[in-house]
């Protein structure tokens, strides 16, 4: 094994060691919230005061989370993004095993994917991208037929539904 591909796995032991505490916590949140949906029906009402949520949300952070973890919490709540909890969980759960630069490729289609259709989605990617890349599939049926696929800050959209919208803008119907 290469100098380097050993340094970049101590380094991604590292990484996910640190990132322990964070995932720890995040879990247990995101498992009481799942547990009991009043609670999270509480903690997003806009007409709730800030106070009465914190107290809500500290009941239910592990009692040993460092006050950075609990920051954090309480950023989300204040900014009125709880939702994206789950998300966020994902994402740090990916990187933990990948590393910090781990790269993501969304794949949304309008209907669910065949494993073998996952997997020619993942060869032709990790071709143009890189071996590292990891994959989030998505159905929305929405988009009607084709595929949409985001990579970082890359879109790339061959979905029936844009095309449909492009058609329609060049004959002026819209």
């Amino acid at each position: 094994m290469k100098a380097q591909e050993l340094s970049r796995q101590y380094a991604t032991a590292v990484f996910s060691l640190l990132l322990e505490d964070w995932l720890i916590s995040m879990r247990v949140v995101k498992d009481n919230l799942i547990g009991d949906p009043a609670l999270f029906k509480k903690l997003q009402e806009a007409n709730q005061p800030f106070q009465d949520k914190q107290k809500l949300l500290d009941e239910i952070i592990p009692p040993n989370s460092p006050p950075k973890i609990h920051n954090f919490f309480y950023t989300l709540l204040k900014e009125e993004r709880f939702g994206l909890l789950s998300d966020i969980l994902a994402d740090l759960e990916r990187m933990s095993f990948g590393g910090p630069h781990v790269q993501v490729a969304y794949v949304t289609t309008a209907i669910a994917l065949s494993d073998e259709e996952k997997e020619q989605f993942r060869r032709k990617l990790r071709v143009q991208y890189n071996k590292e890349l990891e994959f989030v599939f998505n159905v929305d049926l929405a988009i009607i037929g084709g595929a949409i696929v985001q990579t970082g800050d890359k879109r790339i959209d061959g979905s029936v539904a844009t095309r449909l919208e492009a058609m329609s803008n060049a004959l002026g119907l819209k």
